[in-house]
């Protein structure tokens, strides 16, 4: 499902951040990757959705490369929720930030209303539709954002330090979804973390 051949990234041009990488992530697999602060693995997870370039490798999604000419159609299969939810909220209330993906795919306003409701519920937040987000918990805020890039019904979504900034109840909430979206709606899962308890759960 995703191939990932002598990726290597620089931000100067000299130091690389990612040298020669190589994934091969089958679906419906969990994969964790984990390193260390500053290892790299934000600019990983950034170069496999499209959002850094890398100066060397290849990436591919379901047999695609991953190129300017198909970043469209390479986003409408992977995802990604990263660390602060606060940097991912556009909308004023959890409604319209999950509905705001859907916005862009130019669907009607009862196909959004149907998928928010859908994905609110599937993620335990279909009391908090009317809330603002800064009235929600850091838990409460990365299930929202969880919520609007499932959506987009992508095949593969990317938590980068997702449970990072939680407390133990909301790391444990969140790995309790993961399991889910991983093991009953097949979801192909990758958890970028510095954690080893997180990646071994």
């Amino acid at each position: 499902m995703l191939k990932v051949s002598d990726l290597s990234f620089s931000y100067d041009g000299k130091t690389k951040a990612l040298n020669h990488i190589n994934l091969d992530i089958k679906k419906g697999t969990w994969v964790s990757i984990l390193g260390h602060n500053g290892s790299g693995k934000s600019t990983l997870s950034k170069c496999l959705v499209g959002l850094l370039s890398p100066s060397q490798g290849e990436i591919e999604i379901d047999g695609l490369p991953l190129n300017g000419e198909n970043l469209i159609d390479i986003r409408q299969k992977i995802g990604i929720v990263f660390q602060n939810p606060d940097n991912q909220f556009v909308g004023v209330t959890v409604r319209h930030d999950i509905a705001f993906g859907l916005e862009n795919q130019c669907k009607t306003p009862e196909e959004m209303e149907e998928k928010v409701k859908y994905y609110a519920n599937l993620v335990g937040m279909q009391d908090f539709l009317s809330k603002e987000p800064h009235q929600l918990s850091g838990g409460q805020k990365q299930r929202v954002a969880i919520a609007g890039a499932l959506a987009m019904e992508q095949d593969i979504l990317i938590l980068d330090e997702a449970t990072s900034m939680l407390d133990p109840e909301g790391r444990e909430e969140i790995v309790e979804l993961i399991k889910v979206l991983n093991k009953e709606l097949n979801k192909t899962i990758i958890t970028i973390t510095h954690d080893l308890s997180f990646a071994a759960d």
